[in-house]
């Protein structure tokens, strides 16, 4: 169903082709004025106006590109005079298209290899005291996206604190593994893209005290793919003391299809390097010498985040020694307070192409395989129509029950809260007529309410009162995490029996302890028709 939505490509050209995090409203702003930071590589020239200051395109580590193309970042070098900071970087090389967006090959590629950077957001003028940071990791089914997706100017603004987007590897790029690669010395590969994401952490710590922000007070919030990417890192023994604590929106990363062995990916890298005619004893030297928009555009052959076929972390490494699974049922995580959340129709933004009853049960049997007569069973189709149908089944298997069964994994070891964002009257970009049905509370449709700002998918002109009120609430929660005294007592922790959850409504927030049942997780088992094995 995933790799067929025309929707998503002409979402996802939309988010690549705009980015509000540019912040123009800053840089042109009336009291426009600039800035300068003194980072470890050199000094900067940001830009500050309209009450936010801003510091765009600054790297992180460098170019991955050449003899350093699929190896562990590199320190950025050193820079003499100031740096322009003032625009954003260029987006990591991606490939725009149907099939392309979930690893199918082919596409429009834009985008460069040259493209670790961070955009620092925060408000104007100096500093009284280091203030909170929050580090964002974004969306994008690890093949697509970037940090200036997004604007956090107002998440920064009025909530105090410095804001922290990020670029990382993708495609191909960033989670290709090989078996020559072992021979380098870093392993067979498979987790450049969450390598990057550790080294913007580590970044962080060494410089973020020069824009105003606190190094011992790292919050790690991430939605989607970024999530995903969030939860592997929270496994990783390099991870420790890059943050201090987490918020997973959408990505629970324990669902069976997305967890995949370094060791199994690597031999289905060399069918990829064949395909791009690369064979041979200098397999690896030939990848490196092919153009970067040949790899975008080449068809992933290992199994990723939607199983066979895409792209997405792999465990197994020195990076990520033991599945997620494994690690969160061990205790073997940084153990850090978290967040875990998922939409209520997660699934409505992969089902618009479901038209008729005949489609509904062809993709039920393709997601599911000998389930699929159950879950047909389960989820029949009622007055909404077989989209609404397929999107409940997905949207519970692959989103909510996942997250109810990683809550309950997690709550053995640390704090943890969990919430379900239930606006079901989210401004969407494409009216009903196209869509095909009504898209409630969509994958992805917390973001807005979660930064305060426009993106490709909600235009926050549109809200109501009480949707600008509710994004106020979660942008204060958000921020609040590990700093409100009252945290406890405006949303409740998990037990390690699941719930409760507290259910984010623009008619008011409320406490429930019905999500497991709701979303029929005894059914799915937690994952996909299964419970999750402790041995990934």
């Amino acid at each position: 169903m995933l790799s067929r939505l025309c929707i998503l490509m002409l979402l996802a050209l939309s988010a690549c082709a705009t980015h509000p995090g540019g912040v123009d409203q800053v840089r042109f702003a009336r009291d426009r004025t600039f800035v300068t930071a003194v980072t470890d590589a050199g000094v900067l020239r940001g830009v500050e106006g309209a009450g936010v200051r801003a510091f765009l395109g600054v790297p992180y580590a460098a170019p991955p590109t050449g003899d350093l193309r699929w190896r562990s970042p590199r320190p950025v070098e050193t820079w003499s005079g100031v740096r322009n900071a003032t625009r954003i970087g260029s987006d990591c090389t991606q490939a725009l298209g149907r099939e392309a967006i979930l690893g199918g090959g082919g596409g429009l590629v834009v985008g460069s290899e040259d493209c670790l950077f961070v955009n620092v957001y925060g408000p104007a003028g100096a500093a009284a005291r280091p203030k909170p940071v929050m580090v964002y990791l974004h969306g994008g089914a690890f093949t697509i996206g970037a940090g200036a997706n997004y604007d956090p100017g107002r998440l920064a603004v009025e909530q105090d604190r410095v804001v922290v987007t990020v670029n990382f590897r993708l495609g191909a790029l960033g989670w290709l593994a090989l078996p020559a690669f072992a021979a380098e010395g870093e392993g067979v590969g498979g987790n450049w893209g969450l390598m990057d994401q550790q080294a913007a952490l580590r970044w962080v710590q060494a410089n973020v005290a020069a824009f105003g922000g606190d190094p011992a007070d790292v919050t790690l919030f991430a939605e989607s793919a970024g999530a995903w990417s969030a939860c592997y890192l929270m496994t990783s023994p390099g991870s420790a003391g890059l943050y201090s604590r987490v918020i997973l929106q959408s990505g629970p990363c324990l669902e069976p299809s997305s967890l995949n062995a370094a060791a199994d990916q690597a031999e289905p890298g060399l069918r990829f390097a064949a395909s791009l005619g690369c064979e041979g004893a200098d397999v690896a030297a030939c990848l490196r010498r092919t153009p970067a928009w040949r790899i975008a555009r080449g068809a992933s052959t290992r199994s990723g985040i939607n199983g066979p076929g895409s792209w997405g972390p792999v465990y197994g490494d020195a990076l990520v020694p033991l599945s997620p699974p494994q690690a969160f049922a061990k205790g073997a995580f940084t153990r850090v307070p978290v967040i875990v959340g998922s939409n209520t129709d997660e699934g409505r933004l992969f089902a618009v192409e479901v038209r008729d009853r005949d489609r509904y049960e062809k993709e039920t049997h393709w997601l599911y395989g000998d389930a699929g007569r159950r879950v047909l069973e389960r989820y029949p189709v009622g007055a909404e129509g077989p989209a609404a149908a397929i999107a409940r089944s997905f949207t519970d298997s692959r989103f909510s029950c996942p997250a109810d069964a990683l809550r309950r994994l997690l709550a053995r070891h640390v704090p943890v809260y969990g919430y379900e964002f239930a606006d079901r009257e989210v401004p969407f970009l494409l009216p009903d007529w196209v869509t095909g049905l009504d898209m409630g509370a969509y994958h992805a449709s917390e973001l807005a309410y979660v930064f305060g700002t426009s993106w490709i998918f909600t235009d926050t002109k549109r809200w109501t009162a009480g949707q600008r009120a509710l994004s106020g609430r979660m942008m204060a929660l958000w921020a609040g995490f590990g700093h409100d005294a009252d945290f406890d007592a405006r949303w409740p922790r998990v037990s390690e029996g699941g719930g409760p959850v507290v259910v984010f409504d623009p008619a008011g927030d409320r406490v429930d302890t019905t999500f497991h049942d709701r979303h029929q997780c005894d059914f799915w088992g937690g994952t996909a028709l299964g419970p999750v094995e402790p041995g990934g």
